[in-house]
């Protein structure tokens, strides 16, 4: 798995970004699915690679949000308009009806895009009242 490690070294595996499955690796590499999971397991032990469970495992590091479902596809966006300035401090976040519409997903899909906001502390819900982005300190 030394090839993982010098293509995420390389930056040829971002931050963020899927690994190739098991079966691929055991391919790829000519080897056994046990070789492949151990040589996994101490990337993920080096915090070099991080599960993601349900979907596979991934180059750790990034923005938190993993852009490879609907609500992963939905906190990235926000993410990306609160980094680039669209939301600003403290501004209400689009409501779940507005996101739901806007991209064609369920309200628990919305929410569980508000949810991964609020874990990664960009954000801050107000019960009752929506999602804030996160005021600046002062």
């Amino acid at each position: 798995m030394e090839d993982l490690r010098h293509r995420i070294r390389d930056g040829d595996l971002m931050p963020g970004s899927l690994l190739p499955s098991e079966a691929q690796l055991c391919e790829q590499h000519g080897v056994a699915r046990g070789t492949v999971r151990s040589a996994l397991a101490v990337l993920v032990g080096e915090g070099v690679v991080e599960v993601v469970p349900g979907v596979g495992r991934r180059v750790a590091g990034g923005d938190g949000a993993d852009r490879t479902t609907a609500y992963g596809r939905i906190a990235g966006d926000l993410i990306d308009q609160i980094g680039a300035g669209t939301l600003a401090p403290d501004s209400p976040l689009p409501s779940e009806a507005t996101v739901m519409e806007q991209y064609g997903v369920s309200r628990n899909t919305a929410r569980r895009a508000f949810k991964v906001l609020a874990d990664s502390g960009v954000v801050v819900v107000r019960h009752g009242v929506g999602a804030f982005v996160r005021p600046a300190e002062s």
